[in-house]
């Protein structure tokens, strides 16, 4: 589903990804873990072409783009396949939630605003959000609202879903119904792509767990291995310090 090759990225003299090499399956789950710095929102922004590496390849659902002879149609292509959820909500303040669902539907697929509100009702009630139809962001909790930009995210029917850190921004009494609903769509065979820092979601959710560190991934493996045996002293640093009560 998903093909990496040699991507590398640098922001002036800091190196950023240092030649990053990732396989993904269809269907699975993939965490990406790591201290600040260790060029993981990069990486999956990189999926999305949100950022242009300096060099390297990626394949995604097909299609394949390569820095610096990325043409306007490679990004197209690859950006039909995927979807991105990111750390702050980005709702149109001026749409209600349902509006918000049906905005790509409308001006992207061109269906008829009857058949985009059937299929934004089905979307939203798929996050829990039926009843919020009508309210618009200000009204709603940031879980509320994140799981609105879920829905949109899954508008578009993509084959990948991107996540980057989607419960940050969030008060700890509503990161929960978030994880609930990333959960589910994890069970039904999403592809998808996550930035957490939520242990114990991707202890129980992710099919591997890849930790990365200025700019490489260090380890790849499943989550009972990177967490209990993990090979290098620096995963073991990052893991000794982060929350991993209850896990």
């Amino acid at each position: 589903m998903i093909e990496v090759h040699g991507l590398t990225k640098s922001y002036g003299a800091t190196q950023v990804l240092r030649g990053i090499d990732m396989h993904i399956e269809k269907g699975e789950v993939v965490t990406l873990i790591g201290p600040s710095g260790a060029g993981k929102t990069t990486l999956l922004r990189t999926l999305n072409w949100l950022e242009k590496p300096d060099a390297g390849e990626i394949v995604l659902a097909g299609n394949t783009i390569r820095a610096g002879k990325a043409t306007r149609q490679d990004v197209m292509n690859l950006r039909t396949q995927s979807a991105m959820v990111f750390q702050h909500y980005n709702l149109f303040r001026n749409r209600t939630a349902l509006e918000n669902v049906t905005e790509s539907l409308i001006q992207v697929k061109k269906l008829s605003r009857k058949h985009a509100e059937e299929m934004g009702m089905n979307l939203l009630g798929r996050v829990g959000l039926q009843d919020k139809r009508n309210e618009y962001p200000s009204r709603l909790s940031g879980g509320q609202q994140q799981r609105v930009g879920i829905a949109r995210a899954l508008a578009v029917e993509p084959k990948v879903m991107l996540f980057d850190e989607p419960t940050s921004a969030l008060d700890p009494e509503w990161v929960g119904e978030v994880l609930a609903v990333m959960n589910q769509i994890a069970s039904e065979g999403m592809t998808m792509v996550v930035v957490s820092h939520e242990m114990r979601f991707v202890r129980s959710v992710a099919d591997r767990v890849l930790f990365l560190d200025d700019g490489l991934i260090l380890e790849d493996g499943p989550p009972e291995k990177i967490f209990e045996r993990p090979l290098h002293e620096r995963t073991r640093q990052f893991l000794s310090q982060a929350n991993l009560s209850g896990v």
